[in-house]
């Protein structure tokens, strides 16, 4: 299958970004998570550059930032896990259901 490399498809691999950040932080692998925070970092800059994306760069920021807060110290000032994770779902559920149509 070569799926074409729209917004929904880099913010379902941006939520597995995230997915592997909760689990390597939950594993207290520190350097897995931050290099899945970088590619995630990369994915984020990716689509802020895709046309459909442009009127949407505000949510693309508050995403950002809250997934910067995932590695922060202080967790009072962080994003839970289980919130930022089901910020995903819908999108990975209409991938899905996309791909198999």
């Amino acid at each position: 299958m070569n799926t074409a490399r729209t917004s929904l498809f880099y913010m379902v691999n941006l939520g597995a970004e995230v997915s592997r950040i909760i689990s390597a932080l939950e594993h207290n692998e520190k350097t897995t998570a931050h290099e899945a925070l970088e590619r995630a970092k990369k994915i984020l800059r990716t689509m802020r550059e895709m046309p459909d994306m442009k009127s949407r760069v505000i949510e693309l920021e508050a995403l950002g930032s809250a997934l910067n807060t995932l590695l922060a110290e202080n967790k009072r000032e962080s994003v839970s896990s289980a919130h930022i994770k089901s910020y995903f779902t819908p999108f990975a559920v209409r991938f899905f259901s996309l791909q198999s149509s």
